[in-house]
């Protein structure tokens, strides 16, 4: 029988962590066991941990070093890092089965959303042979998670270098969501391995200032997800996205838009929700098992990390 409180440790640097645990505290059936930085070990009596690297840790592939040695220390992990490219699976799985714990990669919105959607989707469509996803995010000053200020997708510098690292740090979300999508819809095992090809454009004024960032992201001739990152303004909803879909016949069009909750921009409210609800499914299942299902609803063991 399963602890009526779990105890949970959050690990990270930075106040998009500071969230996470304020939403844990405020849930009758969790607690805080510790809210401190990733070099830190848990403290005795914690059920699971909530690893949330920054920005910087993420670009510096620092979740490659801390999430393995998070489980073979035995702990559960939940994580926001993307797993592509960062943790090979073999050795997530090592991991696990060394520390007897289970592993979850929430992922962030920008792959949750569009996977979910697809799913339903594909549910009562049949002969999909073209999926085309365009995310439009406006950046408050402040940010989102995983980036900290606009600055770390180039909006506000000069030039497309900037804007050119900030997508490369975080590929590996968008990878793990065209596979998922591929999967899902063309139930494709070389969407597996392959890489998704990127291109990055920049819009800047007339002081040549980046105004907007434009990301193309292609796995194979299928699939296609487009990121249109910008400035946030008061007349329009800060998250919003357009999944165009292409059978032999037809071509269907969804628009979702999300807008603030409780003060928090969608994009931060959604993958919080995604690591909360994470924490006792995972805790309660079997351990030595690692799952990268992005969504927790879901939950199915990772075929790549259990062989």
């Amino acid at each position: 029988m399963s602890s009526p409180t779990l105890a949970v440790a959050v690990l990270g640097a930075g106040p998009f962590a500071d969230r996470i645990a304020d939403r844990i505290r405020a849930r009758a059936d969790l607690e805080v066991s510790t809210r401190t930085e990733a070099t830190k070990s848990p403290p005795t009596g914690t059920a699971c941990v909530v690893y949330v690297p920054t920005f910087a840790e993420i670009a510096a592939g620092t979740p490659g070093d801390v999430l393995p040695r998070l489980l073979r220390d035995g702990h559960d992990v939940i994580s926001t890092a993307p797993l592509d490219g960062l943790v090979p699976p073999v050795e997530l799985l090592q991991a696990c089965r060394t520390g007897c714990s289970t592993f979850h990669a929430t992922g962030a919105f920008q792959a949750t959303i569009p996977a979910r959607l697809i799913r339903s989707l594909t549910e009562v469509t049949r002969g999909i042979r073209r999926v085309q996803l365009v995310e439009e995010l406006d950046f408050p000053e402040t940010g989102v998670y995983p980036w900290g200020t606009r600055h770390d997708i180039g909006i506000g510098t000069t030039g497309p270098e900037t804007a050119t690292a900030g997508a490369a740090a975080v590929d590996g979300y968008y990878a793990a969501g065209l596979r998922v999508l591929d999967d899902a819809v063309f139930h494709s095992a070389a969407g597996t391995a392959a890489t998704p090809s990127r291109t990055v454009a920049v819009v800047t004024n007339g002081s040549g200032t980046v105004q907007k960032v434009i990301v193309d992201r292609d796995l194979g001739p299928g699939l296609s997800y487009r990121s249109i990152w910008t400035t946030a303004t008061a007349d329009r909803a800060p998250l919003r996205y357009q999944l165009v879909t292409t059978t032999d016949t037809a071509k269907g069009t969804a628009n979702v838009r999300f807008r603030f909750t409780d003060g928090l921009h969608p994009a931060d409210h959604l993958t919080c929700a995604n690591v909360i609800e994470a924490v006792r499914p995972v805790h309660e299942h079997g351990p030595g098992i690692a799952h990268r299902d992005l969504s927790i609803t879901r939950v199915a063991a990772d075929t790549q990390l259990t062989t």
